[in-house]
């Protein structure tokens, strides 16, 4: 039996990471875990009291998501997590850190778009009431707007395959080649 695969869904906030990884989990019945959704969770679980303490929520919402891909990977699951590692260097040392523990192949997808789409789903984001209310986004926005327009994330340095997806336009992404890549991947990790 092989490495089983870390797919690692990653981009700006507005790129359509959850949408991506929620579609290509249920396509290649992999287990879906997401920063965004831990974060949420621990939020609501401290009754709302995480506005009060945003920096160590966020920090403790990284470690629960390596904490639970530690213990798959540790039983030769495959997943897929996804969220926004918008610091490159440090998201990956945590991510080789956590491969020199569990022995895994990083797959990694950047979500990418155009910077101005971005911000427009940015701004919408903000003003939808399905928007969980501890998220700080308009405080984030006014310290990375700039970054944000940029419409893209460098890939993390943890070797394995890069896939790049222009997210822009529903016409832009091409689904059909992704999965079967990812499925190819995960094909080769089972042989190895």
């Amino acid at each position: 039996m092989g490495k089983p695969l870390l797919v690692i869904v990653n981009g700006l906030p507005g790129a359509g990471k959850t949408t991506l990884a929620r579609r290509l989990g249920a396509d290649t019945h992999l287990p879906v875990f997401s920063r965004d959704g831990i974060f949420e969770a621990l939020h609501d679980g401290l009754g709302g009291a995480s506005n009060k303490l945003p920096s160590q929520l966020g920090s403790a919402s990284f470690a629960l998501l390596y904490y639970i891909a530690g213990r798959l990977l540790a039983a030769g699951q495959s997943l897929l997590i996804e969220g926004f590692f918008g610091r490159p260097e440090l998201r990956g040392a945590e991510f080789l850190q956590l491969q020199s523990t569990y022995d895994f192949e990083p797959l990694q997808i950047l979500c990418k778009a155009d910077g101005q789409v971005l911000l427009e789903r940015f701004l919408a984001r903000v003003e939808s009431v399905e928007r969980h209310a501890g998220h700080s986004d308009l405080e984030w926005l006014e310290d990375n707007k700039e970054r944000l327009l940029q419409g893209e994330l460098a890939p993390m340095s943890l070797g394995g395959q890069v896939i790049a997806i222009d997210t822009t336009t529903p016409q832009s992404i091409e689904y059909a080649e992704l999965l079967q890549q990812v499925r190819q991947a995960l094909a080769n990790d089972r042989v190895r």
